[in-house]
């Protein structure tokens, strides 16, 4: 039977830890973890994670999703943990699965921590001896947050319209409204770009790519800033060229249908 299952550290060097902390440390981890599990339709019905394998060095034990999910639904948890614990980048198939809010709980788990302290996260590969990968997440990182906004370290890209300038003050930045949310986002870039961001202006309507550093609102997970690592207009619209795109991919979604995939994202 494939498994799903991490390894937690916990207090590591240390002797014990304060009950009430741990468990709200395991309330907060399992709510994470059910979350990833919705996001991801691992299990049929509801899951139920199981805590064995204890360890007396600190307090170490593995977390296992009890549930019989099959393989291929296991390495979609077990690629849906890296992305969100080690913000890989190179997963856009998962990014689009998994909602704001499970990300942010994830660094709610952190939250009942000394800001000395970490919390680590061991990923499996199936059927291993111990974890393939370590991942670390201290208190801090959860409270990474000034005027509403949160930096997790990601790297990402938005698409919108130009509503202003601001080349005055220590950090020039344009005002640009994203399309997807229609919301403002600060896009922050070097005083070497000036000349490119000039150039965003020449078309008052025309649509731009910006992509670097973003940080978030807390609440909302949707983009607030961006550190511009580039910036450049959207190619124009061809209805030829978007019709020789049609059909191009056709096992883009799997074993699901094209109205299965759509209705998934907008859940």
């Amino acid at each position: 039977m494939a498994t799903l299952r991490i390894r937690v550290e916990l207090n590591k060097g240390r002797i014990g830890m304060p009950l009430a902390k741990l468990a709200a440390i395991c309330t907060e981890t399992v709510k994470f973890l059910n979350m990833l599990s919705d996001d991801l339709q691992l299990t049929d019905g509801e899951p139920v994670w199981l805590a064995e394998n204890f360890e007396n060095n600190s307090v170490d034990y593995d977390c296992r999703l009890a549930n019989d999910v099959g393989e291929a639904r296991a390495e979609i948890g077990r690629r849906a943990l890296r992305l969100i614990m080690g913000e890989a980048l190179d997963d856009p198939e998962l990014t689009f699965k998994i909602r704001p809010e499970t990300r942010r709980q994830y660094f709610h788990i952190a939250a009942p921590i000394d800001p000395d302290e970490k919390v680590r996260f061991g990923v499996y590969r199936d059927g291993g001896a111990i974890p393939d990968l370590w991942y670390e997440l201290a208190h801090h990182e959860d409270a990474l947050v000034s005027g509403g906004v949160i930096d997790r370290g990601a790297y990402g890209e938005i698409q919108g319209i130009v509503h202003a300038f601001f080349k005055e003050g220590k950090r020039p930045h344009l005002r640009v409204r994203e399309l997807a949310t229609q919301q403002f986002v600060k896009c922050f870039f070097r005083t070497d770009m000036y000349n490119a961001a000039v150039e965003l202006l020449n078309d008052r309507t025309a649509v731009v790519f910006v992509e670097g550093r973003i940080r978030e609102d807390a609440n909302t997970g949707e983009t607030r800033e961006i550190d511009v690592e580039d910036f450049r207009l959207a190619p124009d619209f061809s209805k030829d060229n978007f019709e020789k795109f049609l059909g191009t991919i056709p096992d883009y979604t799997g074993a699901i249908t094209t109205e299965e995939f759509v209705e998934q994202l907008r859940e």
